[in-house]
């Protein structure tokens, strides 16, 4: 049965990371392809890692392993807790050997909202992007966030990571040198070389499919015009996103650069450089002049 899980999750990931576009630092693709030619190769051997989530009182959360929600684990912690929770490493949609997926982050944030015991959530970041298929339910259940949410940029933030991030109440790094930004995307494709290969791959389109996968075929003939088109329109998505959720962000951070923390507190990316204690002291501050201020409602 193992092995049947094994096999399964490296179809996914092979499916998720060709068939998605991306926004991912370059020096993420690397740790794909790896990845991805041990696979082909038959030598990957998958390595479990466990992601941590905790509160500033030591709490550890666990996520049901059979999606039973019934009982929220978050309700487990002391009122008044701060969860961490972290967004590390490449970003993709689904879970794999060596953490949680984004739709798992997405669902354990809805979680912490759901529960009376957390006063609010730091969305702990180290993460160089990923697949753009990744972004879309931490995008609604960040955009609909009904408790205070802080971004914290412990390494690198870099295109989707950052897409995420934008969406926090407050945005803070750990240092000043800290790599932020990247917003932008890209496609990649590996082209059969026929004239080195033993075989000779066709494709035959009818007519009534001339459409289908056009852009990809014209990329390999060399006229990238079509593919260039289609990343175009969900590069401005994510420029009007992080626009939107950061309204003082500089023009010109929206052309795929990463910055040092320093410069992206200037340009508007971020809001600051502090301990991750003076994060959570702020937020159980800005949680407890709440109460204060409803009680006298």
């Amino acid at each position: 049965m193992h092995q049947i899980h094994c096999a399964m999750l490296r179809q996914r990931f092979l499916q998720e990371t060709q068939s998605s576009v991306l926004g991912l630092d370059s020096s993420g693709w690397e740790t794909i392809n790896s990845i991805a030619n041990a696979i082909y190769l038959g030598v990957f051997v998958p390595e479990s890692i466990e992601s941590t989530i905790i509160s500033q009182r030591g709490e550890i959360f666990y996520l049901p392993d059979d999606g039973n929600e019934q009982e929220n684990p978050f309700d487990r912690w002391q009122f008044g807790s701060v969860a961490v929770i972290p967004l590390s490493g490449i970003m993709l949609k689904e879970s794999y050997w060596w953490g949680y997926g984004v739709d798992d982050v997405a669902r354990i944030i809805s979680l912490a909202y759901q529960s009376q015991k957390i006063s609010g959530i730091i969305l702990k970041a180290n993460t160089p992007g990923g697949s753009t298929d990744s972004l879309y339910l931490i995008q609604e259940v960040l955009s609909e966030k009904i408790k205070p949410t802080y971004g914290y940029i412990d390494g690198m933030c870099a295109s989707c990571g950052y897409v995420a991030m934008s969406y926090t109440d407050k945005l803070y790094a750990i240092n000043k040198m800290v790599q932020v930004g990247g917003i932008g995307v890209y496609a990649r494709m590996l082209v059969p070389n026929n004239a080195n290969s033993s075989y000779k791959i066709v494709e035959v389109y009818p007519d009534a499919s001339k459409d289908k996968n056009l852009e990809v075929r014209e990329a390999v003939k060399g006229n990238d015009k079509l593919l260039k088109e289609e990343l175009e329109k969900l590069a401005i998505y994510i420029q009007d996103t992080v626009k939107a959720n950061r309204p003082g962000i500089s023009a010109d951070t929206m052309t795929g650069k990463l910055y040092y923390g320093y410069e992206a507190e200037q340009l508007g990316m971020m809001d600051g450089v502090r301990k991750l204690s003076e994060v959570i002291s702020e937020i159980e501050t800005l949680t407890e002049s709440r109460k204060q201020f409803l009680s006298t409602i």
